[in-house]
């Protein structure tokens, strides 16, 4: 046995040597091949980098008129009938193609008709191989782009690197350029714009155009929709009609977003606006907006329409433009547009405005111990007053965001309504059929009770927005009550709530600060000063929000100016 064994070891030995010798000189040397990568991803090997590169070229030349000749023949047959769109034919299959054939009636088809779209579909209409299709369907399908045939790319992100290597797996050009078309789309020249977020919470936003001229049109159109279009016109041309007595002038018109944008070639799977028209109303109401047509029914107003249906009048007159302002009559049995805006972009305009307004007279009580408790007796009626008030106002998609008080002159001041009130002490309890209001007059009415566009977080609005009384003026308490809320809130920031013994609560928000002669628990009076008008919470510039509410909490809201 153990000579067996070693015979076996020598002969292993004896057959090594053999194998060495006879493999001597002999050395295996690595290919030189291409690797094509696509967006860094890994397509395959092939043997030449040139011939890859001239077949690219040749076959961007026949993706062009293959793309051409597809849109002649749809061309050709949407003449016989202009039911049939382009997009009808491009985006069926050739079964649902042939529905059209066998429903003719229902798509108002007659035999010639018929006759040529068969003779079309079993001729032409796929003689082309999967590849071309996927291209041609795409390009004319998705991007409606039947004008710019000339410049069809092939995909972005290819690259082709030299390598040495032992694998021989290698991919014919035709082959590995098939596989580049199957993962991504070809190109067409254009522009990308960036619309960058000022919130670090939300994405930028990417606009892909194939000119310019199209963005900049469809923020001119955007313009016109928040801003009257002969005004613009005249701030364009510089000008404008100055004030002599009252009147308006824009000072300041621009995006409030950083937009920048670069020339690159876009691949047809991505949205590519082509009009400006369809640019703006994206930008204006998003790409998911849904409008329903609602029949105007007798006593509807444009508030009450634009309440019962969750939006804002600014957007009601935005999509019924015959409607001019939110005082307009409706017409029974008239159609009108139901829809909201999401706008992508902040337009901003800056106005100086002079107006003249009414100065609504106070009432003051005065409390009269020769009456008895809870009589009332009129001593002297009220009369409204005038002010010309000039003011700079600041505006963000047609919502007020900022007024900034400038000057208040007297035209004709107001008589205050004075009412003897036969009580010997000041009760707490405040009237039910007369209400003071709650800031100096010259005020405008920036965002009214009710739903309005969602610019601000919310499209719910609990009350009214005052402002242009100027930052630190006066907070009045606008009945008697006992003060049971006076505290700091993160959205209405420092605010009081007062509880007027009637049934009726209201809250008083935005305070820079309050006044140091009342605490939780004082009875206040009508007139009393129970804080100064500031930008506390979630304010965009000095204002009251006031709100009239049926319950101490938040959800029990009612429209202010129905008391007034």
């Amino acid at each position: 046995m153990k000579k067996l064994g070693i015979i076996f070891i020598i002969s292993l030995v004896v057959f090594g040597f053999f194998l060495l010798g006879f493999n001597k000189g002999v050395k295996i040397q690595p290919h030189t091949y291409y690797e094509v990568y696509l967006d860094n991803e890994l397509i395959g090997l092939i043997e030449s980098k040139t011939e890859l590169e001239e077949y690219i070229n040749s076959q961007a030349d026949v993706i062009r008129e293959n793309v051409k000749d597809y849109i002649t023949k749809l061309d050709a047959i949407t003449s016989f009938n202009t039911n049939i769109d382009k997009t009808q034919i491009v985006t069926n299959k050739k079964d649902q193609a042939k529905d059209l054939i066998n429903n003719k009636d229902n798509y108002n088809l007659s035999d010639i008709d018929v006759d040529n779209l068969q003779n079309y579909i079993d001729y032409k209409l796929y003689d082309y191989n999967e590849s071309d299709i996927k291209i041609m369907e795409d390009y004319v399908s998705e991007n409606e782009i039947y004008g710019y045939t000339e410049d069809i790319y092939t995909p972005n992100g290819i690259k082709i690197k030299k390598n040495y290597t032992y694998d021989t797996n290698i991919m014919t050009v035709p082959d590995i350029y098939k596989k580049i078309i199957e993962k991504k789309s070809c190109t067409i020249a254009g522009y990308k714009f960036t619309i960058k977020s000022a919130d670090d919470t939300k994405d930028d936003i990417e606009i892909y155009t194939i000119d310019t001229d199209i963005f900049n049109d469809a923020i001119e159109e955007l313009i016109t929709i928040f801003v009257d279009e002969d005004k613009y016109e005249s701030y364009k041309k510089d000008n404008q009609q100055e004030i002599t007595s009252t009147g308006s002038v824009i000072e300041n018109i621009y995006v409030n977003e950083e937009i920048v944008y670069k020339a690159m070639n876009i691949s047809i799977g991505e949205k590519i606006y082509t009009n400006s028209k369809d640019l703006s109303n994206y930008l204006l109401r998003g790409s998911d907006f849904k409008e329903n047509i609602v029949q105007v029914s007798s006593g509807d107003s444009i508030e009450s329409l634009a309440f019962n249906n969750q939006i804002s009048v600014q957007e009601f007159l935005i999509f019924n433009p015959q409607y001019t302002s939110r005082n307009n009559l409706l017409v029974p049995g008239e159609d009108v547009v139901i829809s909201t805006i999401d706008p992508k972009i902040q337009i901003v305009v800056e106005n100086y405005e002079v107006i003249d307004k009414d100065v609504a007279f106070s009432t003051v009580e005065e409390y009269d111990s020769s009456l008895n408790q809870g009589s009332m007796v009129v001593k002297q009626e009220g009369e409204n007053g005038l002010e010309r008030v000039s003011q700079n106002v600041k505006s963000i998609n047609g919502e007020i965001t900022y007024v900034d008080p400038v000057d208040k002159q007297i035209l004709k001041p107001s008589i205050s309504k004075i009412i003897n009130i036969g009580t010997k002490y000041v009760p707490n309890v405040g009237s039910t059929t007369s209400w003071g209001w709650p800031t100096n007059s010259g005020y405008t009415l920036s965002s009214y009770y009710g739903y309005r566009p969602m610019i601000f977080g919310s499209n719910w609005h609990s009350g009214l927005d005052i402002a242009g009384t100027g930052y630190g003026s006066p907070i009045y308490a606008s009945n008697n009550g006992v003060i049971i809320t006076r505290e700091w809130h993160y959205s209405y920031g420092w605010y009081i709530v007062i509880d007027h013994n009637n049934g009726y609560y209201t809250a008083y928000a935005h305070m820079s600060r309050f006044s140091d002669e009342f605490s939780v628990g004082s009875t206040v009076s009508r007139g009393d000063t129970i804080g100064y008008v500031g930008t506390s919470g979630s304010a965009s510039g000095p204002h009251l929000h006031y709100e009239i509410r049926t319950c101490p909490g938040y959800n029990c809201t009612i429209n202010p100016l129905s008391f007034y």
